[in-house]
């Protein structure tokens, strides 16, 4: 019985994360296929600290991916505190960063083009209170080609 009990409880934990996860994930994918991006759940990865997203771009359209990106997930953090604040015990899921990477092709191969921010930063793009020339000034240092 008591057994059980452990079993219940730690199974209702479980789930509260899980559908945290869900519910990033799918904004993020809703935000990206709005501008006919595909994402899978398999080019994400969260945690506590960090958010990771992988994108595919044409090759002239790069910066825009990243963007949108960046966007998608600062949508994905609004919506994680809209349902901690609508829904009674949500433990919603923020990361601190937020590291976007586009596959690029180019030439006979592809280029990798990486990206991160502050969660903050990215909150303030997804809101409007910067603008995105604003926003890529600000993380151009952390702008690599791998």
């Amino acid at each position: 019985m008591k057994r059980m009990l452990l079993m219940s409880i730690l199974f209702l934990f479980g789930v509260q994360g899980l559908s945290a996860n869900y519910a990033f994930y799918k904004k993020v994918k809703n935000t990206c296929a709005a501008y006919r991006i595909k994402v899978n759940d398999s080019d994400m990865s969260l945690t506590d600290d960090s958010f990771s997203l992988t994108l595919n771009s044409m090759r002239n359209n790069f910066e825009m991916v990243m963007i949108i990106g960046f966007v998608s997930a600062g949508k994905a953090i609004v919506h994680q505190r809209y349902l901690a604040t609508q829904i009674s015990g949500y433990k919603s899921v923020i990361p601190r960063t937020i590291n976007v990477m586009v596959n690029v092709p180019s030439g006979r191969g592809k280029a990798v083009i990486s990206a991160g921010a502050d969660a903050a930063l990215v909150e303030q793009l997804a809101n409007g209170k910067i603008e995105p020339s604003e926003f890529m000034l600000k993380i151009k240092d952390s702008i690599q080609t791998l």
